[in-house]
């Protein structure tokens, strides 16, 4: 099952879609991935030492001291790697796949992100095309009472970014709206290839509220016309609705 991970990995499919590739739960998948990533790092550590001479026993203070017998394997040590830092000694970058957006104002949102280097080998080996060839762009998607699991989404858009660049500010925006951000590249195809997501972020009003937000939606769930509350993206870890009705 790895090696099919690892092939529809290469191909930048998600850790959700490789799960229902492979019939698997998505936490199966994600340690199978992890497991092999960090494989590869231990790979890269120090070989071991064999020691070479036989030294014979010292006695000191009454204590025995054994010294390593010939052809013995003495553990080496890990290897770590090292990060790249600033000025102040904090770690430039950490080779993880992440991205983060955190609200700013109720027009603005600050997003940064940083793509490790094995993704990166990824796409080259993928594409047959290196990493600095590609178009990086972001795409910003209104995703507010939608579930944008299933593909719904009110609107999107997305633009091209400048190279070597791993912060932005997205704006304007508009207030009171749930957004998802996405980093990806085009392909040779003109299609936008989504490698990195944040998880979604609301924008806070920017006026007085005259009327609740999901009122229109708890009016049709209170009516009978729904079957489940159209807010699920919100209140997705409850059930209190099913008491309250």
């Amino acid at each position: 099952m790895l090696e099919k991970i690892i092939k529809l990995k290469e191909q930048g499919l998600t850790i959700k879609q490789i799960a229902e590739q492979v019939e698997s739960t998505e936490g199966k998948v994600k340690y199978a991935w992890s497991k092999y990533r960090k494989s590869l790092t231990e790979n890269k550590t120090a070989p071991t030492e064999t020691a070479t001479a036989t030294k014979p026993k010292k006695k000191k203070a009454g204590v025995t001291v054994s010294a390593p017998k010939q052809n013995e394997i003495v553990p080496a040590l890990t290897a770590i790697p090292s990060l790249e830092r600033d000025a102040f000694g904090m770690a430039t970058h950490y080779e993880d796949d992440i991205m983060h957006a955190i609200v700013q104002s109720p027009t603005a949102v600050y997003v940064y992100w940083e793509l490790s280097k094995l993704s990166r080998k990824m796409l080259e080996t993928h594409y047959h095309a290196s990493f600095d060839s590609f178009r990086k762009e972001m795409r910003v998607i209104d995703v507010t009472l939608r579930d944008y699991e299933k593909g719904e989404a009110n609107r999107t858009y997305q633009f091209e970014l400048p190279e070597m660049t791993n912060t932005w500010f997205v704006r304007p925006l508009m207030p009171n709206t749930t957004y998802i951000i996405e980093w990806g590249i085009q392909t040779i195809d003109g299609d936008f290839l989504p490698v990195l997501r944040s998880k979604p972020v609301e924008t806070p009003r920017d006026e007085p509220v005259t009327e609740g937000r999901f009122a229109e939606v708890v009016a049709r769930w209170q009516s009978g016309e729904v079957e489940q509350p159209e807010w699920v993206e919100v209140l997705r870890p409850y059930s209190y609705f099913d008491r309250v009705r």
